[in-house]
């Protein structure tokens, strides 16, 4: 087999595709399949496409066919060797929700503990909240089952080149995800289907003998000579032989009852707001006003990803979690604070795209103590909420740069899920880093046209964009110190987005078969 890669054409046509890989490798008679496809809007609407082609040439044949290489993917074996008969997971996010799955596939024992709902229960939760009903700090948009990543866009783009990302891909796929993520380069699944994949794999797991406990908080965890001997949850002591803690980056409780208890350390993060722009705006700018391909076909809601660097302050500003034709979620998990996330439905719809528009900072911002970076968010998500009245407060983008309270809408509306309340977003962060945004903003829109419209909406504050701690861990993922403990996923500060969060899970689950315990 070969991948044949960079084959472009105008329109997204497989009739197309086919004869343009005949002519490249000179034969009619093959099998191939598509392995990425991405759009290039840089000189008109182009695909590109790379292909496996089923076909074995010899090294010369190889050579004279264009941008042609053997295809090697590396799908690792697991070993097992002498692994526990049970293993104890608390969290049930991707890296929870991974470990379980390759362990209960291997014949191990699994529990999952998770201090959220079981999403049937939580997205009646969720909706009550966005109705005005209070928060429920253990069941929202950050706990529950499938974590944080069940409501957002769904994306599953990972930097990693690691081939395990192609396992978290296909497993999506089996459980009822739609076949594009295995081929498009910034797949994304939607948070409607994810919650129908991720209870697809929950199922799955209990057939396998797993079993899931909902609405169960851990609350410590006792170690004696360098091991867990047990872990306390809802108040009664539960035992297991290896104990895999998968927390969210918002389990900031864990983290207080954590300190003393496992080495860690502060680490960057970056806070910001989310910024709203007109899906319509997006898809002008990124398309060069196209709507269709050459063959008539409708193309896709537009993405960006942007950054902005100011080398006189050494401070950095960058696009994240981008939502195209998504919604503005209130996110919050804690009692009188506010931040929000963004959430986008696998047909990206919605008539405005947002995205995070976020700040890099580390201890020389928010202090060198351990959790100074927590105490930092409470303290922006408390202004912010100050500021809404316990609504998402929000402004014209021309409003903040003027650092004027905003009382009315232009051209853009705000796409919040649940209540918001118009007003000025200055004096959540310090001058340098309000001044950075702005300047971000300005600079960007000489990228995307539009994207400093005055109209464009902030609101606030992001600022769960990862963890503000790091666990410290070994290259097996376990505790340094601790035997039995593995600590994993985007609460433990290694792991950021469902992908990367899955691949820490499956190599976590990896070690425990490995290994004997």
């Amino acid at each position: 087999m070969i991948i044949i890669r960079n084959i472009i054409l105008e329109s997204d046509n497989e009739e197309k595709l086919r004869d343009k890989i005949s002519k490249l490798i000179r034969n009619k008679d093959f099998d191939y399949e598509i392995y990425r496809k991405s759009i290039d809007a840089r000189r008109g609407i182009k695909f590109n496409y790379q292909v496996l082609v089923d076909i074995d040439p010899s090294d010369k044949e190889l050579k004279k066919i264009k941008n042609a290489d053997r295809f090697k993917f590396r799908n690792q074996k697991i070993v097992i060797n002498n692994p526990p008969e049970e293993v104890a997971i608390v969290g049930s996010g991707p890296a929870g929700l991974f470990t379980a799955y390759i362990l209960a596939q291997n014949g191990v024992k699994v529990k999952v503990y998770e201090r959220g709902e079981a999403i049937e229960d939580r997205m009646t939760t969720i909706e009550a909240f966005e109705q005005g009903a209070p928060l429920n700090p253990e069941s929202n948009i950050q706990f529950g089952e499938g974590g944080a990543g069940t409501y957002s866009d769904g994306k599953l783009t990972a930097r990693s080149k690691d081939p395990r990302v192609r396992i978290v891909l296909e497993t999506f796929y089996k459980h009822g995800a739609p076949s594009d993520i295995l081929i498009d380069q910034k797949p994304h699944i939607g948070t409607d289907l994810l919650r129908e994949v991720i209870v697809s794999m929950r199922e799955e797991i209990t057939a396998l003998g797993g079993e899931f406990y909902f609405s169960h908080h851990l609350d410590d965890i006792e170690i004696i000579d360098g091991t867990i001997n047990s872990i306390k949850i809802n108040g009664d002591d539960y035992k297991s032989e290896a104990y895999v803690l998968a927390i969210g980056h918002s389990a900031r409780d864990t983290f207080e009852m954590l300190r003393d208890k496992i080495p860690m350390e502060n680490k960057n993060f970056a806070v910001g707001f989310r910024i709203e722009h007109k899906r319509l705006t997006i898809n002008n700018a990124q398309y060069n006003g196209h709507k269709t391909d050459m063959d008539g076909n409708t193309l896709p809601a537009a993405s960006y990803n942007l950054s902005y660097n100011d080398k006189e302050n050494g401070l950095s500003a960058y696009t994240f979690c981008m939502c195209p034709g998504g919604y503005v979620v209130n996110a919050s998990s804690e009692e009188g604070q506010i931040c929000v996330n963004g959430m986008s439905y696998h047909d990206r719809d919605n008539e405005n795209s947002n995205s995070a528009l976020i700040v890099t900072i580390g201890e020389e911002t928010y202090g060198d103590k351990l959790l100074d970076g927590m105490r930092f968010q409470r303290e922006i998500e408390h202004r912010a909420y100050q500021l809404g009245e316990g609504k998402v407060p929000v402004q014209r983008y021309g409003d903040y740069k003027d650092n004027v309270a905003t009382t009315s809408l232009g051209d853009i509306k705000p796409s919040v899920k649940g209540g918001y309340k118009l007003s000025n977003l200055r004096g959540i962060y310090p001058d340098d880093f309000e001044k950075i945004i702005i300047d971000s903003v300005e600079y960007m829109g000489k990228r995307i046209a539009g994207f400093n419209n005055p109209d464009a909406i902030l609101s606030g504050v992001e600022a769960r964009s990862s963890s503000p701690i790091r666990m410290i861990r070994d290259n097996t993922n376990r505790v340094e110190g601790i035997e039995n403990l593995y600590v994993i996923g985007e609460g433990s500060g290694h792991a950021g987005g469902i992908v990367s969060s899955a691949v820490d899970g499956i190599k976590t689950a990896a070690e425990i078969l490995a290994r004997k315990i």
